[in-house]
C-alpha cells in the first residue's frame, strides 16, 4: 500500500508541475546560528528516506559539525531518526514546509587551547536527545535545494537549539 501511495504521490507531483520532486537521499552542507556559546556552526548532513507509511516518512540522518570561538572548539557527530508527517508534505509545492521529530544519539569532543601554555585540554560525552524541527525548503531544478529550519531540543536548557541554512543536493 505504501508504495501505491508514494507511486500516486510521484505521479500527482508530475502532473502538477511537470517532474517529480523526490528525496530518497541527499547531501547537506549548512550553517547553524546556535543559542549557546558558538557564534556559529558548520554542518556537514547526510539523509536517506528509510520508510514511507501510511501517516509518515522515516528518515535517517548523519551529521558533522564544528563551532569553534576564541580558544574553545567543538566537534560533533550524530545520528537521528527523523520522521515527517505526510500530510504536511507537498512535493508539488515550490516552498515545501517542514515538520519533522525524532531521536539522536549524539559524541561531543571539545578541544580548548590554555591561554599562556602551550597545552591543550580536551573532553567528550556521548548522550541522546530528542528533536523537533521545523522550517522551510524549496528546490532549485532536480539536483539541490535551499532549506532554512530551527531545531528544538529536549533535555535542553533553551527554547531554540539551532537555526540553520542549508544547501542540500541530491
Amino acid at each position: 500500500m505504501a508504495a501505491a501511495m508514494a507511486a500516486s504521490d510521484s505521479a500527482r507531483a508530475v502532473a502538477l508541475r511537470g517532474r517529480a520532486v523526490t528525496d530518497p537521499d541527499r547531501l547537506e552542507l549548512g550553517v547553524a546560528l546556535p543559542e549557546d556559546y558558538f557564534d556559529w556552526l558548520g554542518t556537514f548532513g547526510y539523509r536517506r528516506r528509510v520508510k514511507t507509511d501510511v501517516r509518515f516518512q522515516h528518515w535517517i540522518q548523519a551529521d558533522l559539525s564544528f563551532g569553534k570561538k576564541d580558544y574553545l572548539s567543538e566537534g560533533a557527530v550524530s545520528v537521528a531518526w527523523m520522521i515527517r508527517p505526510k500530510a504536511l508534505w507537498r512535493p508539488e509545492w515550490r516552498l515545501r514546509p517542514v515538520i519533522e521529530f525524532g531521536a539522536s544519539g549524539n559524541l561531543v569532543v571539545q578541544f580548548a587551547d590554555i591561554v599562556g601554555f602551550e597545552d591543550w585540554s580536551s573532553h567528550a560525552r556521548a548522550f541522546a536527545k530528542s528533536h523537533a524541527v521545523a522550517g522551510v525548503e524549496t528546490s532549485f531544478g532536480d539536483r539541490f535545494g535551499l532549506a532554512v529550519r530551527g531545531r528544538f531540543t529536549i533535555p535542553a536548557h533553551r527554547p531554540l537549539d539551532y537555526a540553520q541554512l542549508v544547501l542540500f543536493f541530491r
